[in-house]
C-alpha cells in the first residue's frame, strides 16, 4: 500500500512539472514575439521620424516614447519570466532528485521484501519437512506400541496365572493365616505382571 501511494505521488509531481514547463515555454515564446514586434515597430517609427521634418514629428516622437516604454515593460516582464523559469528549473531538478530517491527507496524496500519472503518460504518448507518427519515417526511409534500391546495381550491369554483352588482341604486357622500372610507366587514374567497390574 505504501509503495502504491509513493508511485502515485511521483506520477502526480511529474505531470505537474510537465504542465508547468509547457506553460512556461509558451509564455516565453509569446513574450519574445511581442518584444520583437515592438522593436521592429520602434525601428520603423525611428526611420520614419528621421525622414520627416521636425514640425511634423512631435506626435511621432510621443508615439515612439510610448513604444519605448512598452518595450521596456515587455523586457521587464520577460526578465521576470526568465527568473521564474530559472526557479522552476531548480525546483524541477530538486523534485527530480526526490523522485530518484523515492524510486531507489522503493526498489530497496522491494528487494528487502522479496528477500524476507524467500527466507520465510524456505523456513516454512523446512518446518513442513520436519513436521512430516515427526508425523511419520509418531505413526511408526504408534504402530509399534499397538503391536506390542497385542503381543502382550496374546501372551496373557496363552499363559494365565495359576490359582489355589483345591476345595477338598479345609485349612485350620493357622493355615489360613499363613496363606494370607504369604504372597502368591506366579510363573508369569515380570512384563506380564506389569501388564496385569495395569
Amino acid at each position: 500500500m505504501e509503495t502504491v501511494s509513493l508511485e502515485l505521488q511521483v506520477e502526480s509531481v511529474e505531470r505537474s512539472i510537465a504542465f508547468l514547463r509547457k506553460e512556461q515555454m509558451t509564455l516565453l515564446r509569446d513574450l519574445h514575439l511581442e518584444v520583437l514586434s515592438l522593436q521592429k515597430r520602434c525601428a520603423e517609427l525611428t526611420c520614419e521620424l528621421s525622414m520627416k521634418v521636425p514640425e511634423e514629428s512631435q506626435r511621432e516622437v510621443a508615439e515612439e516614447t510610448e513604444l519605448n516604454r512598452c518595450c521596456q515593460q515587455a523586457e521587464a516582464r520577460l526578465w521576470e519570466q526568465e527568473c521564474y523559469h530559472r526557479e522552476l528549473c531548480k525546483e524541477l531538478s530538486h523534485k527530480g532528485a526526490l523522485v530518484g530517491a523515492l524510486r531507489a527507496s522503493l526498489k530497496n524496500k522491494e528487494r528487502h521484501f522479496l528477500e524476507e519472503l524467500k527466507r520465510r518460504s524456505h523456513k516454512i518448507t523446512v518446518l513442513n519437512t520436519e513436521l512430516q518427519k515427526q508425523s511419520e515417526a509418531a505413526a511408526y511409534l504408534s504402530f509399534q506400541l499397538h503391536a506390542a500391546r497385542q503381543k502382550l495381550h496374546q501372551q496373557h491369554h496363552q499363559h494365565p496365572p495359576s490359582r489355589v483352588s483345591d476345595r477338598r482341604l479345609v485349612p485350620g486357622p493357622s493355615l489360613v493365616t499363613s496363606i494370607n500372610l504369604k504372597p502368591k507366587k506366579t510363573n508369569l514374567p515380570t512384563s506380564q505382571l506389569h501388564a496385569d497390574c495395569k
